[in-house]
């Protein structure tokens, strides 16, 4: 049979099974969906069950197929065990399987990799199993500039890995030139922000910790300019008093962008630490394409303390991240 023949074989309609159709119809149905998206379901169900080959072939597609099938979309998934794009090469360097437990080692090698490398959650893999799995860095070759990261997966019912499956495993970027500073102390006189100071009401609240009730209720300083820059890409912008508690704000640049992050406290004359009350996230959006993030630390300290007080931190910090398109997909087999 030649390569056309085979193709056209591979993509000639497949019916799909009875029971995987009701399966589909009865998940929408206890979600009550409306009888238009239900019907609407299942014909693209019915579409990519008929040409699954054709359908792993595409994004969409292929995130649709493996929603409906796992197994027929790793199935029909190509092998391809390394994928380079921006000048990094991510490709499969082992695999073990054994009874109900799969690991890959996946390499991450070029110039731009290092030693701290972070792959700030924008990673996926996916198995043609109901599985739990976790992804971890296992290593770093200074040599070659590769790092390595072991996922593991394992059956969620406790079963064998099934014979001829397939993982595939993408990523989306990466950080690099990541430090970390613990115990900085940040050159800012407390005593000179012991007033009052302005708060905003126009920003996005993003989260925070501790107290649960001040991260929905506290006030917000208004952002100033740049009081201390304790770590590059984290600077002090707002000190003061609001409601009674003082507030340390932290400006973290874009954090969706570097992961820039820190956590503030404050020191007695003694050295005592000071724990916060808790800290308030809020985001400034208001300029188009331009984001800036901060991390709000209140303290239930008076203002005549603040002379004896120093401020304190930890900071971490990444100085560069790489995009990309990376996909490889890889027999779960022993092998390497």
């Amino acid at each position: 049979m030649n390569i056309s023949e085979t193709y056209a074989k591979i993509n000639e309609p497949i019916v799909p099974p009875p029971g995987l159709i009701e399966k589909t119809l009865a998940k929408t149905r206890r979600r009550g969906f409306p009888l238009r998206r239900l019907m609407a379901t299942a014909a693209a169900a019915a579409v990519l069950l008929a040409t699954p080959a054709l359908a792993a072939q595409t994004e969409p597609g292929y995130h649709l197929l493996y929603a409906l099938s796992p197994a027929a979309a790793q199935f029909f998934q190509p092998v391809q065990k390394a994928c380079t794009d921006s000048g990094v090469t991510v490709e499969v360097a082992s695999v073990r399987v054994e009874d109900d437990t799969a690991q890959a080692y996946i390499a991450l090698r070029g110039k731009a990799v290092d030693a701290n490398i972070d792959l700030f959650d924008s990673y996926s893999f996916h198995f043609p199993f109901d599985q739990t799995s976790h992804c971890e860095r296992a290593g770093f070759d200074p040599e070659t500039n590769t790092a390595f990261f072991l996922v593991t997966a394992r059956t969620m019912d406790g079963s064998d890995i099934p014979l001829g499956g397939k993982m595939s495993f993408s990523l989306g970027c990466f950080l690099t030139g990541k430090q970390a500073l613990e115990g900085e102390e940040v050159s800012l006189k407390l005593s000179d922000y012991a007033g009052e100071a302005g708060t905003a009401e126009d920003f996005l609240r993003t989260g925070g910790g501790g107290n649960l009730e001040l991260m929905d209720s506290a006030p917000m300083l208004r952002p100033g300019g740049v009081l201390a820059e304790p770590a590059p890409g984290l600077t002090v912008t707002a000190a003061g008093y609001a409601d009674g508690l003082f507030h340390v704000q932290l400006c973290q640049g874009d954090a969706t962008a570097l992961d820039n992050h820190g956590l503030l406290w404050l020191e007695d004359g003694e050295g005592t630490r000071l724990k916060s009350l808790g800290s308030v996230g809020f985001a400034d959006l208001r300029e188009e394409g331009d984001r800036l993030d901060y991390d709000e630390y209140l303290f239930d300290v008076p203002p005549e303390e603040l002379e004896n007080c120093t401020l304190h931190g930890d900071f971490w910090t990444a100085s560069a991240r790489i995009d990309g398109n990376w996909r490889i997909t890889f027999p779960l087999e022993n092998a390497g």
